[in-house]
């Protein structure tokens, strides 16, 4: 019987991760947890609702599925009502699995929805998802007009019960009046920066410095359309480091985080019938929609190696891969539900 031979710099890598809270602050998916595990991740943020037309019905029937899941394999999976319940996953081996809406739009125009959808679990909302909902307008609107009456009434609310702002895929100045309304810290769980790579989708200087001024945590993403690359090539996992670099420097390592945005599990033709008809000029091959040596959720562990790479410390690649955003939950999420 032979042994496999660790090298020294995959004892570290293992060594951060068994001593690091690790966390994907958007992974979207949460069913193929076993592949999730294997990529040393402790807690992850699924999506229940993304487009304005998955309503209170759609997201009811996600949260549904997902209970149905830590009914079936208990020895797997946990809901994550409080940041303790990381640990808890971390130390029984299990996945915590956080609810979270890509789009506030299951509230409706209910803001007394919001307490309800958190006593089911629901930790983390983005208030729009690229298109304008009752609270406000997506990156994608060609005019953004800022936080609505109601979009106010949804933060505060947020704020009282201890929910997570989300602001990805935020339109600009609605971005700006949920940061300054929130007296929360609020997030970016998966985007990039607009200086290194020009998309709608991506973060200007201005609102990543506003974020961790106020507390917050910006979640980098290693998605293929929105990292620097070379003129005509896919991005790499290299290009991603350099995103994250970049962020460092502008406010520090306290503030960065990683959400991949992976929704790993999710089928090609699942993935086309979804995106394909709203967002056609930004499609790319299914299998390069995330950076070169970042194809699968088990490759989570190269992060931490790209970071350690460039010089960073076993405690900051801690802090970048989950400690950041375990510290931003402890402060955010007041209230454990039921």
């Amino acid at each position: 019987m032979t042994t496999k031979h660790i090298s020294p710099m995959e004892e570290r890598i293992q060594k951060i991760h068994e001593e690091s809270v690790v966390i994907d602050a958007l992974g979207g998916f949460g069913f193929s947890y076993s592949d999730i595990l294997a990529g040393g991740i402790n807690a992850t943020n699924v999506t229940l609702a993304v487009f304005a037309c998955q309503g209170m019905d759609y997201s009811m029937n996600q949260i549904i599925r997902y209970y149905g899941l830590m009914e079936m394999a208990p020895d797997r999976v946990i809901l994550v009502q409080e940041a303790q319940d990381i640990l808890k996953a971390k130390q029984e081996g299990k996945l915590g699995i956080i609810f979270g809406f890509q789009n506030a739009s299951p509230l409706g125009e209910n803001v007394t929805l919001l307490s309800i959808f958190h006593k089911l679990g629901v930790r983390i909302i983005q208030l729009t998802y690229s298109e304008a909902n009752a609270l406000g307008c997506g990156c994608l609107e060609p005019t953004d007009t800022g936080l609505t009456s109601f979009g106010v009434q949804v933060v505060q609310g947020m704020n009282r019960l201890g929910l997570l702002v989300d602001l990805s895929h935020t339109g600009y100045r609605t971005s700006r009046d949920a940061i300054e309304v929130s007296e929360d810290p609020v997030t970016f769980t998966h985007a990039n920066p607009l200086a290194l790579k020009d998309s709608p989708r991506n973060r200007p200087d201005d609102l990543i410095r506003m974020v961790a001024e106020r507390g917050g945590v910006m979640g980098l993403v290693p998605y293929t359309s929105f990292c620097k690359s070379a003129p005509g090539k896919r991005a790499t996992l290299e290009d991603f480091i350099d995103q994250i670099d970049y962020v460092i420097q502008l406010v520090g390592v306290d503030h960065v985080g990683i959400g991949t945005d992976k929704f790993e599990g999710r089928t090609k033709e699942e993935h086309l019938l979804e995106f394909l008809n709203r967002y056609a000029k930004m499609m790319i091959p299914f299998e390069h929609r995330h950076v070169e040596g970042f194809s699968h959720i088990r490759h989570f562990p190269r992060i931490t190696e790209g970071l350690l790479s460039r010089g960073y410390s076993d405690e900051d690649c801690g802090k970048i891969i989950g400690g950041n955003f375990y510290s931003l939950f402890q402060r955010v999420w007041k209230n454990p539900g039921f």
